[in-house]
């Protein structure tokens, strides 16, 4: 399957990358880490994204994504994307293009591409990038370097979660080898934050909820909250694993206003949250899931909270 792809997007010569809505460092990473390949071998190559944290504004080629596109593609890359349905993709993008490539790590991925290449038990997609690379002997440049460590430390929470392997840390070793200054990247994807994302943090801190004997946390961020502070956007990241960091809680819940209500979950180890988010309509991992859900902002919350009891209790 590796060689298809290779001699799929050796026969292209118009390349589309695309992810999720709402991309996280995972997303932003892997694409990136695509473009520079892709364009070190000379392919025409699109990068449609939306919602860009700032937070990864350092990354190599971020001023080149855009978040529209009127050509047609010979093939279309999808990366660490679960479903047709959470591309953010504006037109019918993928109408426009001859084959379509899932490159994944979601276990619940359900396969809507041509070729699928889904390896669920990976930390990330960013790592299946980095090896899949590496197995076509390409080079890893500083600019794939800096954005697949980008991928892997959001996706593992800074090497703490349970889907880092040894594989993981032999890539991050590889990459020190290679003269990526992981500690600085380290510093500006998961350590520093701004002012305004330490006074989201403190609102969502603030209205922090317990339920069934402290085993979920749960809190929610609105619309006004960002405009009062003047947040950015994703300047939520994180703020979920606040909860989850709070002795005895098995789940940590953070609602999100965002054109309907965003649902982050996070485990505290002993309990899936990806089945949860499937039961919600979403998608995930063992430890990090999430979901899309409508009604009013207590609705959603039972509904949620619902969902967790069955499994918890």
């Amino acid at each position: 399957m590796k060689n298809k792809i290779f001699e799929l997007i050796e026969k292209s010569n118009s390349i589309l990358l695309l992810t999720h809505k709402d991309p996280d460092g995972d997303a932003i990473g892997s694409v990136l880490a695509f473009y520079h390949f892709l364009t070190s071998i000379n392919k025409a190559v699109d990068m449609i994204l939306s919602n860009i944290p700032k937070t990864f504004n350092f990354l190599p080629s971020i001023n080149k994504v855009v978040d529209r596109t009127d050509k047609d593609y010979d093939l279309c890359i999808v990366l660490d994307c679960a479903s047709e349905e959470r591309i953010f993709q504006n037109e019918n993008l993928l109408n426009r293009c001859r084959q379509i490539v899932v490159i994944d790590h979601h276990i619940s991925n359900s396969k809507y591409g041509n070729i699928n290449l889904v390896e669920g038990n990976i930390s990330s997609c960013c790592q299946i990038v980095y090896y899949l690379l590496k197995e076509w002997n390409i080079p890893i440049s500083m600019e794939i370097g800096k954005s697949i460590i980008s991928g892997v430390l959001t996706d593992t929470n800074g090497f703490s979660n349970n889907n880092v392997d040894a594989d993981t840390y032999r890539l991050a070793a590889e990459l020190v080898d290679l003269g990526i200054n992981v500690h600085d990247i380290y510093n500006k994807v998961i350590l520093i934050r701004s002012i305004p994302q330490y006074q989201l943090m403190k609102i969502a801190m603030d209205r922090l909820e317990f339920f069934y004997d402290g085993k979920i946390a749960y809190t929610y961020i609105l619309n006004d909250d960002y405009e009062k502070i003047e947040a950015s956007i994703g300047d939520h990241e994180g703020i979920v694993n606040i909860g989850r960091n709070i002795d005895g809680v098995e789940v940590s819940v953070l609602i999100r206003e965002n054109n309907g209500w965003s649902i982050s979950l996070r485990s505290a180890g002993n309990v899936d949250v990806c089945k949860i988010a499937l039961t919600l309509g979403g998608a995930g991992h063992f430890m990090a899931a999430g979901a899309k859900i409508e009604g009013t902002l207590e609705e959603v919350k039972n509904k949620v909270i619902e969902e967790i009891k069955k499994v918890i209790l």
